[in-house]
């Protein structure tokens, strides 16, 4: 209940019926008594107001919901009988008297405290008579019409914008209403068109500016009456026009015309006499507007329920169509990314529209190649009423400006977090910026040096003359760059790399410098290392081949002035590979770091000792009166490196080969001195290593033997100038031939057979092992399944390099080579040397594996002349080992070779393998074999190395016996 019966009884009214009405009403509305007394507040006053009934019955303080102290409302006027001089002055301007309800006011005011941002409020008042028509009371309804007033106010201020505009518009611009009265013109219009005073003041019928401009001969001769009547039917036509009228001082207007939505049209007249008189020139210049209207930098549309009435050339350009027409009827879909984005920007703008009377933001759309493109999306409607059925919009291309954006940001990023300290100085040179790496390269904080120059950096280490070419450069060219040492504010002076670029303003002038540059102390400390180890070998620091060769012309220049010689020696180590593999590369290196040690206690300080790279070291002594000087160095060298060397828990024993050439009687030049000693080098090993040997002519012959012999075995293999031979594998107790060994032969053409011994490492050197030794894989397994074919099934074992372990698919080979003869691998034997088990322990290991995978079976050849070990045996797991002949050719004569066959056979049964002794040739050999538990042997006791048909026939003959 909104009434205070206490007094509304006062009122004489039928109370129900009022606030039946009263509480039903949407309009706020309250009643007070004479007393001024409030005795109805509905509940529209109490939504809209704030304050409840029970706050404001029974009460005087109706004012206090729109004043902040007390005073009167309107209805306090009514019911004081003061209405007309209270209404004056509390709203004054502000009320009118109501034409409906005598008595009674109506008035709008702006409440300032009502809502956050104030309100604007209409209301009225009534007097409240008795049923004698006396005044009992007053009531009062309000509207709040802030809404309608702020639109009225954004109107007022877009009409002051048309205005503006339409005045500075260059052509003249006139309006014309629904009744042909022309209403509104520019500056321009009465420039242009120069009409009297009289005719502009006011509103003026259009027919007085026809007839006006018709009696001046504007329109030329003409029936002045009939051409005003004509005009005035086209202008009620109310349709656009445009057209060219020539005046009687030979200017041309250009005059276009456009209907308004509610009548009447606006036009425009622009001079164009110049274009006119010139037809060529009107021609270009007509051009060249249509290219800058299709080339402006904006795209312009016209738009009905979205779908494209009207484009120029910039949008079609802007979204990649070749013209304007490809777009024009379709919808803007196109221009979006999804229907989503198209629905969603849609909705917004359109809203917009309606409420704001324009829309305008930013949104990435997609071109007809689906590149993205920002556009700056703007528009307005035709009608703001029906913003679907016409709109204007204006696409501006803001890619740019977005890739400037975040260029912008991604450049105040990297100046923020670049490793590289940046400074930036006025034209004056004084820093008004830096970034976190100047920081933490000079120590100073932000604050330290801005307003500073700086010189507060300067080391000291440069005089006046290298500043002042800086900054020439810097004049000259607008940049410089290069090495500057400077001072951290610790003190501590440090180079850097410093670049200085000058910023000029759109006129040239400077307007900044920018200084960039990086702490190069660890460049410098690096450059220095790659320069030194440019020079020097890594991990000795011994001379490397380049500084070698600049000394040794420094030696032998000196050698030339003196007349005294030089000795040039190549050292190789022995054995060493077998050490680096076995215990490891770190071990290796230490034994040669230690083996640097010792020469170096060998030669003078005025010598030179560099290392190749592995074991191979160059010593040159420089000074020296002949070969016994150069002699005794080597034996003092090869004596030192003789003793063991203690490596970690490691003692190791090596030694040293080396050749010598004595400069400049075996030569001069550099080259030339390496070779000879390479070659005579390489001839202590064949000796017996750990020797040395002094350049021999004969050693350029055995060189050169060696490149022909090269030569020969390239052409050899081609030429079917190699053969195989057979030699027996039998059994001592029954004399039955189990397998035989194939041995590879040489017969050259023209002259005479090469021992394997002499090609097989030339082979190997020149890497023609490969091919040769798949040929006789091949052949051997053509043997096998001959001899099969014949009866004999006979295991063949064949020699392999560890070359063709290393550098070829040795499993593939012997697969590849089983399967096209037609037989089982496990036919074949593959023998290794005990050297290829140390050189590469793992992939031996895989490739043992494979073969056993196929069912080949693999033996151990010359066992016991190398670096045996029962763990490589463990690991390896092979089927045999082959007793070296040297062993077997002692046996009986010597104690220590007898020990070494029985601790063979004795391996290798408790291994299970098998082992077969080679090189037997006496009967006191076979007994000593038979008696040591060893059942397998071969050699010329029985057979030399048979041809496959005397192989076949020897093979046939059971229970032999010795021949």
């Amino acid at each position: 209940m909104t009434t205070a019966s206490g007094h509304s009884a006062d009122l004489g009214i039928d109370l129900k019926q009022l606030d039946e009405i009263l509480d039903g009403s949407p309009v706020p509305t309250f009643v007070i008594n004479l007393d001024h007394c409030v005795t109805h507040w509905n509940r529209a006053c109490e939504f809209v107001l704030g304050y409840s009934a029970g706050q404001m019955l029974g009460t005087t303080d109706q004012w206090k919901p729109f004043y902040p102290a007390a005073r009167p409302v309107m209805a306090d006027l009514v019911v004081s009988g003061e209405l007309e001089s209270g209404v004056g002055a509390y709203y004054s301007n502000k009320f009118r008297r109501s034409t409906i309800i005598p008595g009674s006011y109506e008035a709008e005011d702006f409440f300032p405290h009502m809502g956050p941002a104030g309100t604007w409020l209409y209301f009225t008042a009534a007097p409240l008579r008795n049923m004698a028509g006396e005044v009992v009371g007053a009531i009062e309804t309000l509207q709040d019409i802030s809404a309608q007033r702020r639109a009225d106010e954004a109107l007022r201020r877009e009409h002051q914008i048309l205005n503006a505009m339409i005045e500075h518009f260059p052509s003249a611009i006139s309006v014309t209403d629904s009744d042909l009265r022309l209403i509104k013109h520019n500056q321009q219009f009465r420039r242009i068109l120069d009409f009297p005073e009289t005719l502009l003041d006011g509103p003026t019928p259009l027919e007085d500016y026809i007839r006006f401009n018709a009696r001046r001969g504007e329109y030329g001769p003409v029936d002045i009456e009939a051409y005003v009547a004509e005009a005035l039917v086209r202008a009620r036509s109310a349709k656009a026009h445009c057209f060219e009228r020539v005046r009687p001082d030979g200017t041309v207007l250009e005059i276009k015309g456009s209907p308004l939505p509610d009548g009447g049209f606006i036009s425009s007249y622009t001079d164009i006499t110049a274009r006119k008189n010139d037809e060529a020139r009107i021609m270009r210049l007509l051009e060249e507007q249509r290219l800058i209207f299709d080339n402006a930098h904006v795209g312009i549309v016209w738009v009905r329920q979205r779908r494209i009435i009207s484009c120029n050339q910039r949008l079609a350009e802007m979204f990649l169509y070749d013209d304007p027409g490809q777009l024009e009827g379709g919808l803007t879909r196109p221009f979006y990314d999804s229907d989503a984005q198209y629905e969603k920007i849609g909705n917004e703008m359109y809203a917009d529209l309606e409420s704001k009377g324009a829309a305008q933001s930013e949104y990435e759309m997609r071109r007809r190649d689906g590149s993205p493109v920002w556009i700056m999306l703007t528009g307005r409607p035709l009608d703001r009423g029906n913003v679907t059925e016409g709109s204007i919009w204006v696409y501006t291309d803001v890619t740019t400006k977005h890739q400037q954006e975040a260029e912008l940001h991604l450049a105040e990023r990297v100046f923020a977090h670049s490793s590289e300290a940046l400074m930036i100085t006025d034209r004056s040179g004084v820093i008004v910026n830096i970034n976190r790496a100047f920081t933490q390269i000079t120590g100073y904080e932000r604050d330290e040096v801005l307003g500073q120059t700086p010189r507060i950096l300067k080391s000291g280490r440069h005089d006046p003359a290298f500043y002042a070419a800086m900054w020439a450069a810097v004049v000259e060219r607008g940049v410089w760059e290069g090495e500057v040492w400077d001072r951290r504010r610790n003190g501590q002076v440090y180079p850097k790399w410093l670049s200085i670029t000058v910023v000029r303003d759109a006129v040239g002038e400077v307007i900044n410098y920018i200084g960039c540059f990086s702490d190069i102390t660890e460049r410098k400390a690096a450059q220095e290392r790659i320069q030194y180890l440019a020079h020097h070998d890594p991990l000795t620091s011994l001379p490397n081949r380049v500084l070698l060769r600049e000394r040794f012309n420094q030696i032998m220049a000196q050698a030339r002035r003196s007349g005294r010689s030089i000795a040039f020696m190549f050292l190789d180590l022995d054995h060493f590979k077998r050490i680096n593999d076995s215990l490891g590369h770190r071990v290796g290196d230490n034994l040669l770091i230690a083996v640097v040690k010792r020469l170096r206690s060998c030669l003078r300080e005025c010598d030179t000792l560099s290392r190749l790279g592995g074991d191979e070291f160059i010593l040159i002594l420089g000074d020296i009166e002949g070969r016994e000087i150069a002699a005794r160095i080597a034996e003092k060298v090869i004596a030192s490196l003789a003793q063991p060397f203690q490596i970690g828990e490691h003692t190791l024993n090596t030694s040293a080969s080396l050749g010598i050439v004595i400069g400049p009687q075996d030569g001069d030049d550099f080259d030339l001195l390496m070779q000879k000693a390479d070659t005579a080098m390489y001839a202590s090993k064949e000796q017996a290593r750990g020797t040395y040997s002094f350049f021999l002519p004969q050693m350029d012959e055995q060189a050169k033997r060696r490149m022909n012999l090269a030569n020969s075995l390239r052409r050899a293999l081609g030429g079917n100038e190699f053969n195989l031979v057979y030699q027996p594998q039998i059994y001592a107790d029954s004399g039955r031939v189990f397998g035989a060994e194939a041995l590879l032969r040489w017969n050259p053409q023209g002259g005479p057979a090469v021992s394997p011994v002499e090609f097989i490492p030339v082979a190997e050197e020149i890497g023609l092992i490969l091919p040769l030794g798949e040929w006789v894989i091949n052949q051997a397994c053509e043997q096998a399944r001959r001899w099969r074919d014949a009866g004999l099934d006979c295991r063949i074992a064949v020699n392999v390099s560890g070359v063709q372990i290393y550098r070829a698919d040795l499993v593939d080979a012997v697969q590849r080579a089983a399967r096209q003869a037609g037989i089982s691998p496990e036919l074949i034997q593959i023998e290794l040397t005990e050297s290829t088990l140390i050189d590469d322990s793992i992939l031996v290991q895989d490739v043992i594996g494979a073969l056993k995978g196929i069912g080949a079976t693999v033996a151990i050849d010359d066992f016991g002349t190398g670096y045996s070990s029962l763990a490589y045996l463990k690991r390896f797991r092979v089927d045999k080992l082959k007793i070296d002949r040297s062993f077997i050719a002692d046996a009986c004569v010597n104690e220590e070779s007898a020990a070494m066959s029985r601790a063979v056979i004795s391996i290798a049964q408790s291994l299970n393998m098998r082992a077969i002794a080679e090189g037997v040739e006496t009967a006191e050999q076979l007994d000593f074999i038979r008696r040591a538990g060893c059942n397998e042997i071969q050699g010329y006791y029985y057979s030399r190395p048979l041809a496959p048909a005397d192989f076949l026939q020897f093979a046939q003959v059971d229970g032999r016996t010795p021949r």
